[in-house]
């Protein structure tokens, strides 16, 4: 299971997350990230962070990741990182949550 993941609001339009590592016996090969609750994408075993563009301004995005292996197994969700999109007239605003 990814574990440390937290989510960052890098501006009004995007939130970079990072993870640690899942290990496997027989190796990880993706993760699918998720947004609210909904499939979002899918990066390459080695890769432990994402940038998510394109986001709305001051709006609340929460995310977890799940880890799958050459077998097609797959891991239990990691916990939720959430952020908050900065504003767009200030560039202010938003923030860094983990639970």
């Amino acid at each position: 299971m990814p574990t440390g993941l937290t989510a960052t609001a890098q501006s009004s339009s995007q939130i970079n997350l990072t993870w640690i590592a899942s290990t496997d016996n027989v190796g990880v090969t993706k993760y699918n990230i998720h947004r609210n609750g909904a499939y979002l994408t899918q990066v390459g075993g080695s890769v432990t962070s994402y940038s998510d563009t394109g986001l709305t301004p001051s709006t609340f995005y929460s995310y977890y990741v799940i880890a799958y292996d050459a077998d097609g197994n797959y891991s239990p969700q990691s916990t939720s990182a959430s952020a908050t999109t900065l504003t767009s007239s200030t560039g202010t605003g938003g923030g860094t949550t983990t639970s």
